[in-house]
């Protein structure tokens, strides 16, 4: 194996990694409604005994692989979860889904946890940084079944050696199509992604050995960039830093695809200073940077899952409703006649200049102009990405996520109740056994949930 880590994750690290690991779970149990979901679920078999997986949204159990795949399915299927601009990729929820079914959370202390997780997307995101942007050109659609099976592998304690074959094995195991997007295998992919991982570290675990050269001699990276990329890069260092803080995740403000956050806090900029409404505007064109269309698949989005890959779409919704979230999504919200009607008014125009050295797609601009049925044109570039390092969620606005997404999962349960679970999760690596702070909430959403 080309690389190790050696770097700890320290204070500041494991801050983050709490925040994005409550962060995903709000996200994962707002999906946990969302029908792709239940339709997995009923495909999947039920499982009992000391290795089974209880749900969180039901009192049903399954096999540690199958939970997996359900949790991940879960938490992007809203597309809510967070990204890593550095390799343009989810880097929480497929580690998370993956962590959550490894071992039994009664037997799990909250600071092994944090620290599997970190090391976990960690892994994973410097595994994208290796392999470049190519295979994204390439129509793949990577999901992070190497850093899944890296968090799997130091909660169940697998040595250097072993946990070097678990990566290698999920390198085998990886796979996802961006053909899929604005279908439910764009998400079904994360749970594939978990579940591999899981399934990888558990086969190191018994003694399966992979090849050293599984990542680079011509391995995953050179399958996965099109022949562009064959060695890890000495200057790419696991843990120095670690990519949690710096640059740092992107936590979502919006649900729906990364690429159409800055035109959306462009547009509802706009609506706020200038007063505009979607009657208002004869036609609006969204400026963007080379590749930052490449998801924005359904110009003219027929469903919810859709209208998360349109920019027409989230032009128009911020303009006619003044906000994106949740809502927005709904196929009612997507179908409207006065939005279906007005698609074809949004022009998308992507840069044919290639970004300048060191600048990644996540700092570049971009522009949103609407011209106005009866007066100037209107103007506002956005460059910090919403919910970056820039543009940060605040701990109340994450909490008010956290308690947004848990009230859509499970409409009565009471919000003082959840923002208490909040506020103890943030000290989730001072649980001595995680089962005790999931212990916790489970059963509020299991009540909530069965009313529902």
């Amino acid at each position: 194996m080309a690389f190790t880590c050696t770097a700890a994750p320290d204070m500041a690290v494991r801050e983050d990694a709490v925040r994005a690991i409550l962060d995903t779970l709000a996200v994962t149990f707002a999906g946990s409604v969302e029908e792709p979901v239940r339709r997995l679920q009923a495909s999947l078999d039920l499982a009992s005994g000391p290795r089974a997986v209880p749900s969180l949204w039901s009192d049903e159990s399954h096999s540690a692989g199958d939970a997996a795949l359900l949790l991940g399915i879960a938490s992007h299927i809203l597309d809510y979860d967070d990204v890593s601009m550095l390799s343009v990729c989810h880097p929480s929820a497929p580690v998370l889904s993956a962590l959550l079914c490894a071992a039994p959370l009664r037997e799990v202390s909250g600071a092994d946890f944090v620290d599997a997780f970190a090391i976990g997307t960690e892994v994973l995101i410097r595994l994208g940084q290796a392999m470049g942007f190519r295979h994204y050109a390439l129509g793949f659609h990577a999901t992070g079944a190497g850093g899944a099976a890296a968090a799997c592998a130091r909660l169940l304690k697998l040595d250097q050696t072993r946990a070097a074959h678990a990566i290698s094995i999920a390198a085998s195991m990886s796979s996802g199509l961006q053909k899929n997007f604005g279908s439910m295998v764009k998400s079904l992919h994360v749970g594939i992604a978990a579940a591999n991982g899981l399934r990888a570290a558990r086969l190191a675990q018994g003694g399966l050995e992979g090849s050293r050269e599984a990542i680079d001699g011509k391995g995953f990276l050179f399958a996965y960039s099109g022949g562009e990329t064959d060695a890890w890069h000495d200057a790419l260092q696991l843990g120095e830093p670690f990519a949690m803080v710096e640059p740092g995740f992107e936590q979502k403000r919006y649900p729906c695809c990364y690429m159409l956050h800055r035109m959306i806090q462009a547009t509802l900029t706009l609506v706020r200073e200038k007063g505009v409404g979607l009657a208002d505007v004869a036609s609006a064109r969204v400026d963007m940077p080379q590749g930052g269309t490449k998801p924005l698949i359904h110009p003219y989005p027929k469903s919810g899952l859709n209208a998360l890959f349109s920019a027409p779409y989230a032009i128009l919704a911020s303009l006619a409703d003044g906000r994106i979230d949740l809502r927005s999504f709904d196929e009612k919200a997507v179908l409207r006649p006065e939005i279906q009607s007005r698609l074809s008014d949004v022009t998308v125009v992507e840069s044919a200049a290639p970004l300048p050295a060191g600048i990644t797609i996540g700092d570049a601009s971009v522009t949103v102009t609407l011209a106005l049925k009866d007066g100037p044109l209107l103007a506002r570039t956005i460059t910090a990405s919403p919910g970056s390092k820039d543009d940060p969620l605040t701990l109340p606005q994450l909490k008010t996520k956290w308690t947004d997404c848990l009230e859509r999962g499970a409409p009565y349960l009471n919000e003082e109740t959840a923002g208490l679970c909040f506020d103890r999760g943030l000290d989730l690596r001072g649980v001595s056994r995680l089962g005790d702070w999931s212990s916790q909430l489970r059963p509020q959403l299991l009540r909530s949930a069965a009313r529902s």
